[in-house]
């Protein structure tokens, strides 16, 4: 692990004097996988120990302009967050949030990441500004090195939590559907019908329980392993207070070896008729590549056969 931090960075010349200060470091995660989880600040409040109380206030995450999320800082304050900016290529991607604290300090968070080519990592560089010009009634150049050692020990806290999980292996796919959100989650918690895509594959065999509620059980028999597998329910919401609609499952049992750990539907509604849909599956660690290559092949061939389905089905997919 590749370590870089700026502890005596020069007073910038701006006009309006906001920089305050940077830290860095090297992740030994790709930058497509790092992303997903820097950018969700819950995850980053469930994994730092002096954080605390995560709250949604607008939105159902934190990455999308406008939503706005409260955290406390142990012993200090509460923290109103809300995200600023974002933008995202191929080869990096950056995201700025305010932060609104009860003692009256208040700074720009922004997060930017860096692909590195050569060998898969990639360069996390977060910086912090004010947010209006120096205030002499709030002097931070006494603490700077406090609040620098602070923000690199929370990155290098998400590094050690990234590498304590990395062995599990994800699946991950999304897509645009220009259909109704309400068409497309009825589709997708149809588990019946989701299976019957991957019938030379799966065999449904039945369920216990609603759809709908916690607790559920899904049992199918998988012809490539030859096993049975049982899947419980534990995440289904679908308010209409939400931009983002989850269902997910957990596998039940010891032997899950190219079995998915879980799997995460999620539907972001961009508009009345334009929704992105995710299908996110985690193996263990110890699943074979070569099964999981073709599991995401068909992953695939499933979004293109969920996409025809609902274009050519429309009647059966009326809102109940």
């Amino acid at each position: 692990m590749e370590i870089k931090t700026n502890k005596n960075i020069p007073e910038k010349k701006d006009k309006d004097d906001s920089f305050l200060f940077s830290t860095s470091l090297i992740f030994d995660e790709n930058i497509d996988k790092l992303w997903l989880y820097l950018r969700d600040l819950s995850q980053e409040a469930s994994n730092i120990d002096f954080l605390d109380d995560f709250k949604f206030i607008k939105g159902d995450n934190t990455w999308t302009v406008g939503n706005i999320c409260s955290i406390y800082w142990v012993g200090v304050s509460h923290i109103t967050i809300k995200c600023k900016s974002i933008k995202v290529d191929r080869t990096r991607k950056k995201i700025r949030w305010k932060f609104k604290c009860d003692i009256g300090i208040n700074y720009y968070k922004t997060l930017v990441l860096y692909r590195i080519t050569q060998n898969g990592k990639t360069l996390v560089k977060s910086y912090f500004t004010r947010t209006k010009k120096r205030n002499k009634l709030i002097d931070f150049s006494n603490s700077l090195n406090y609040y620098l050692k602070l923000q690199y020990n929370i990155l290098l806290q998400q590094s050690k939590y990234l590498q304590s999980i990395k062995n599990d292996i994800i699946s991950y796919e999304s897509c645009i559907i220009n259909k109704d959100h309400l068409k497309i989650w009825k589709l997708i918690t149809d588990m019946k019908k989701i299976y019957e895509f991957n019938s030379d594959i799966i065999t449904f065999l039945e369920s216990k329980g609603s759809i709908n509620e916690i607790g559920s059980f899904i049992k199918y028999f998988n012809k490539n392993l030859k096993k049975f597998v049982f899947l419980k329910v534990i995440e289904y919401d679908n308010s209409e207070q939400k931009n983002c609609w989850t269902f997910c499952l957990e596998a039940i049992g010891t032997e899950l070896v190219n079995i998915a750990k879980s799997i995460e539907y999620k539907i972001y509604k961009i508009n009345n008729n334009k929704n992105q849909l995710s299908i996110l599956h985690k193996f263990s660690y110890n699943s074979n590549p070569d099964y999981i290559n073709q599991f995401n092949i068909k992953k695939k061939e499933t979004f293109k056969k969920i996409i025809q389905y609902l274009e050519e089905n429309p009647q059966n997919n009326e809102s109940s």
